[in-house]
């Protein structure tokens, strides 16, 4: 079941409560998110934000693989800090 959307006012945002960096797959720093369809993702650091908003529907599904199985996505592409 489907939500109606909802309008983009910040506190209508669900927070996904993700563990992990959709984009990275490491741990999320709790200070960078990004919103995509109603809901907040966090994410390491900003520059994951950019990433994500170009393909959000791949990191999701990443993301969502890592949360069940525990195991960051091979195909992710890592960066330094």
């Amino acid at each position: 079941e489907k939500a109606p959307p909802a309008p983009s006012a910040s506190a209508s945002l669900v927070d996904a409560g993700n563990k992990f960096c959709p984009v990275s797959g490491d741990k999320v720093s709790g200070k960078h998110f990004v919103e995509y369809q109603g809901k907040k993702y966090g994410l390491c650091c900003k520059m994951c934000a950019g990433k994500f908003k170009k393909n959000p529907e791949k990191y999701l599904m990443a993301m969502v693989n890592q949360e069940l199985t525990g195991k960051p996505v091979e195909s992710h592409d890592h960066h330094m800090h």
